[in-house]
């Protein structure tokens, strides 16, 4: 069988992957499979040494991209719309192919891999240069190296102790195919590209690729004015998949982590680790090391810049958090000491209260034996009986532990609430100034300053009025503005719906919580706390939960309605109501325990009597509840994700060791895993892909800066919580991303965009909400009149303020050096550039 077809390299990340071809498509689009007699006849007539000759002819080629579709056939299709729709998928399937070699000039290979069909997408070195051109993709220049700041003074040198990132930085500017030998490499085709920017620069070909026809205005009328490029194909089932390589490495063919660190440790002792062969273990080496920096260098140069910006901003974010964390901890272990003082104090009160109660019960006994009176009987059957019911078991265990939280919710609540508050605020603008700070050396350092993304039609995206368009004066289809402005309206209105329905949710968890505790008063202290506080809880949990799942749903659904033209306007308004429905969702508890519970009115919640209030306690003081209320938050909402990502991979791996203690079964399942891991394609397209990971942890990650800037004074340990939290989170997603992903589109971006935005709105409700806990929920102004609480919001407010205001003015967004950099840099470019000869064209 296998001499019958030669052997085809692919060459992916230094390594070919011996793959037989598969006939080329032909005019239906589908692969045609010839008969073994035949081809064998054919192979016969050819003799050994052409045979030979044109084996060793082939070039081994790198795959950029794969597509993939389905093995089907008409036959496979009864309904008569469904052999349509299938002969649609191959006539368009035949038009993509033919537009991307013909037009684009793109290699293409299509591949048998059982069920489905891969093609795999080459692209020459010279449509390569020419698309780079198109994009303005900036490239290094030749001996324009920028030599690296020399470490000054003992922290710089302590610094280098963790620095990960080696790479020498160049001067770069927009690639110019004439002016080609000014840029670094350009001698060496195969490595001039990354990989990362190959597979970039073929999925901005494959994006922008147009097969409409003339006859297409016959088919459906929304269909006939969209753009009909690979989102397209994608849209309508022509591809059912796409994805690009991992670079090999011999570290993931084993499944288990300690054989991996054996491996690890074996290479590092004999130095024959190479990290250019192996980036992605090179990766590992760095990113998922806790002492380490990021490496942002090697993210940016693997995944892109838009995936490395994200790291970038949650490392500073880490980074700073060291001095409130610090500060948090501090304020919280004093006021810890002096709840467990304060709790001494009354456990001794409760002592002495138990003493008299004893003496009570023997002087009243003693009565019995008296004058045997009944009034005498009836009390100290009530006396002994509460005196059982608190030394019971049961009872003990309760009102211990409600012991041990209050004292450990009151230990939040202190002296220096507002000074906590009031530095928290502060750190929210220098975190921001930082921020920009950092984000103008990287981009200036990842070229990414001026970088402009030239983005297609999104293939939903459907015009009803046609219009002459003013670059190219061809016919263009759009969507008047008035009609979706009328869409975006609609949307704020279901927007508000969906949060009065969270409004309404915990108002009915509050409801719920107060009548029970009125219904058991007279219980007894464990029951009532299961059916009141704890139900209550999880009710609120899982309303929290479901009502997200609902946002989710109903966000995507109403930004998909709105008729976006670009996947960026598409991002930004699905941002938008992402963080909307978040915010109203994570936040309507604690605004509500914060600033109403304990407002309740004469009659009640609801007016359902005076005893349905809801009250914050004896002393109606509602700090110790926010405290905790947030505490519970900031842990629970990101354990989801923890346990996808670590404890569910982990109990697996414990099955699959605990499934595989036998001998021969576990030899053969050895044996299985290398067949299966032999076939790397197939192992790559296997993956889960990452989906819109920046999306997904940027909204994580600003709910838990929220609850850093707006609750902040309540608890002084959520510094702590959230770099505990991003410190885990980091390095779980390095792990993820390098093994058990796909590998994503390295797409390239200049910052951070509209979360910068978000988290700046964010800093300045943190202000007002942090002056209103200050001078109406903490314990600090309890004894203040309504004015003097109305000035303590003010005064807090115009103070933070004009220090922020006054921080963000004296620190520069750009550091000196980079500006001095980017002016240097212009002239370098312009005197290399006005120099260089013009070049030929590219050979093939």
């Amino acid at each position: 069988m296998d001499d019958l077809y030669p052997d085809y390299d692919d060459t992916y990340g230094g390594k070919p992957l011996k793959l037989r071809p598969l006939p080329s498509l032909e005019q239906n689009g589908t692969a045609e499979y010839k008969s073994k007699k035949r081809k064998k006849k054919r192979k016969d007539k050819k003799s050994p040494s052409k045979a030979n000759s044109a084996t060793q002819t082939i070039i081994p080629k790198r795959i950029d991209y794969i597509l993939v579709y389905p093995k089907e056939d008409e036959n496979d299709f009864k309904d008569n719309d469904d052999i349509e729709d299938f002969k649609n998928r191959m006539e368009l399937r035949r038009r993509f192919h033919r537009a991307a070699r013909e037009k684009e000039g793109l290699e293409i290979r299509e591949r048998d891999m059982g069920e489905k069909i891969y093609v795999l997408i080459h692209c020459p070195f010279k449509r390569m240069c020419l698309e780079a051109e198109e994009v303005k993709l900036e490239m290094p220049l030749e001996g324009a190296a920028i030599p690296p700041k020399q470490a000054n003074g003992y922290l710089d040198q302590l610094k280098s102790l963790f620095v990960t990132d080696d790479e020498v930085d160049f001067v770069s500017a927009p690639f110019i195919v004439q002016k080609r030998a000014v840029f670094k490499g350009i001698d060496q085709p195969d490595t001039f590209f990354s990989p990362a920017l190959r597979s970039l620069l073929v999925h901005n070909i494959l994006i922008n690729i147009d097969v409409r026809e003339q006859g297409d205005e016959n088919t459906d009328f929304r269909d006939s004015m969209r753009r009909k490029g690979l989102p397209f194909m994608l849209m309508k089932k022509v591809y059912t998949d796409r994805f690009i390589m991992h670079e090999e490495s011999p570290y993931e063919l084993e499944e288990d982590e300690e054989t991996r660190e054996i491996q690890r440790s074996l290479s590092k002792e004999r130095g024959d680790f190479n990290p250019n062969s192996d980036p992605r273990e090179a990766l590992h080496r760095t990113w998922c090391r806790w002492w380490k920096f990021q490496p942002l260098w090697k993210i940016r140069n693997y995944f892109g810049e838009k995936i490395a910006f994200y790291f970038a901003w949650a490392g500073e974010m880490a980074s700073l958090l060291w001095l409130p964390v610090l500060l948090g901890i501090a304020i919280w272990a004093d006021g810890l000491y002096l709840s467990i003082k304060d709790n001494m104090e009354y456990n001794e009160g409760l002592a002495e209260m138990a003493r008299q109660r004893d003496e009570l019960i023997d002087a009243v006994r003693e009565n019995i034996t008296l004058y045997n009176r009944t009034e005498d009987r009836l009390l100290y059957q009530n006396l002994t009986a509460r005196a059982q019911e608190e030394d019971s078991f049961f009872g003990s265990i309760a009102d211990k532990s409600l012991e041990i939280l209050d004292v450990f919710q009151k230990s939040f609540d202190s002296a220096v609430t507002p000074y906590f508050a009031l530095v928290i605020c502060l750190w929210g603008t220098l975190f921001q100034e930082c921020w920009k700070r950092k984000h103008a050396r990287l981009a200036y350092e990842w070229d990414v300053s001026s970088y402009h993304f030239t983005e297609p039609d999104r293939p939903e995206f459907y015009g009803t009025k046609e219009r002459e368009d003013p670059v190219s004066s061809l016919p263009d289809w759009y969507y008047p503005f008035y009609k979706q402005f009328l869409k975006f309206m609609a949307s704020f209105g279901i927007l508000i719906f969906m949060a009065l329905l969270v409004i309404a949710s915990a108002l009915g968890v509050i409801i719920y919580r107060v009548i029970i505790g009125v219904l058991l008063a007279d219980s007894s202290t464990l029951p009532r706390i299961l059916l009141s506080t704890v139900a209550a809880t999880l009710l609120n949990s899982i309303s929290i939960m479901i009502l997200g799942r609902l946002y989710d749903y109903i966000a995507y659904k109403l930004t998909d309605w709105e008729n976006h033209r670009t996947q960026s306007q598409y991002d930004d308004a699905l941002i938008m109501k992402l963080f909307a429905f978040q915010f109203v969702n994570s936040y309507a508890s604690l605004f509500y325990i914060a600033f109403f519970r304990g407002l309740t009115a004469e009659d009640g919640i609801l007016y359902l009597g005076k005893q349905y209030e809801d009250s914050c306690g004896d002393d109606n003081i509602c700090m110790p509840l926010l405290s905790l209320q947030v505490f519970v938050l900031m842990i629970v909402k990101p354990f989801p994700k923890f346990l996808k990502d670590i404890i569910i991979p982990w109990l697996k791996k414990v099955l699959k060791k605990c499934c595989c203690c036998r001998g021969k079964n576990k030899v053969a399942d050895v044996e299985a895993s290398k067949m299966e891991k032999a076939d790397f394609m197939r192992k790559e397209g296997a993956k889960p892909p990452l989906g819109n990971f920046t999306l997904g942890e940027f909204t994580e990650k600003t709910i838990q800066y929220g609850f850093l800037m707006l609750f902040s004074c309540a608890l002084p340990l959520a510094p702590f919580i959230a770099i505990l939290v991003l410190l885990v989170d980091i390095r779980v997603d390095a792990t993820r991303m390098l093994w058990m992903n796909r590998r994503p589109i390295a797409f390239i971006s200049g910052g951070i965009g509209m979360w910068y935005s978000i988290l700046d709105f964010l800093n300045f409700a943190g202000v007002v909400t942090n002056g209103f806990l200050i001078a109406f929920t903490a314990k600090w102004s309890q004894n203040f009149t309504l004015a003097e609480r109305l000035w303590v919001v003010i005064a807090f407010e115009h103070i933070v303020l004009s220090v922020k205001f006054f921080i963000a003015y004296i620190i520069p967004d750009t550091p000196s050096d980079i500006s001095l950099a980017k002016r240097r840099q212009r002239y370098q470019i312009a005197q290399i550039l006005d120099k260089a000869e013009n070049q030929g064209p590219i050979k093939n």
